[in-house]
């Protein structure tokens, strides 16, 4: 299978998986504010599409440290997911939020970021194995 292919399949199922958490947890029907989500979804997507590619590679390569360095990269990609939702600001004025508050929510979508970057590097190791069976 072609690897952009792959990296599309990847894409299309991390936005609706996504998608679809987080219409779980929301209003029904869903305020106007959770269009910001789709688009931060939609942007993490094309993230997704863009390093799938790399991350075939490096499997397929055997590139040395390449668990840390997904690792790391999905922490990052996580922490520049949470920095726009601090600085719009709680949307609730008469709440003070903390400084140990900012640093939770740092801590756990910079986790999730690890976790899904991960995941993915995973899933499509384990799909280079079953289509690429002499490596």
């Amino acid at each position: 299978m072609q690897t952009k292919r792959i990296a599309a399949i990847n894409a299309i199922l991390f936005f609706f998986f996504w998608l679809f958490i987080l219409l779980a947890g929301a209003d029904f029907p869903p305020p106007v504010g959770f269009l910001l989500l789709v688009f931060v979804i939609a942007a993490c997507a094309i993230v997704v599409y863009w390093r799938v590619p790399t991350y075939i590679d490096w499997v397929r390569s055997q590139r040395p440290r390449r668990h840390w360095r997904v690792l790391l990269e999905g922490n990052a990609a996580g922490i520049v997911v949470a920095v726009p939702f601090v600085l719009r600001g709680t949307g609730e004025p008469s709440i003070s939020v903390q400084v140990v508050d900012y640093a939770i929510w740092f801590v756990i979508v910079g986790f999730m970021g690890a976790l899904n970057s991960l995941t993915i590097y995973f899933l499509n190791t384990l799909l280079v194995r079953i289509l690429d069976p002499v490596q």
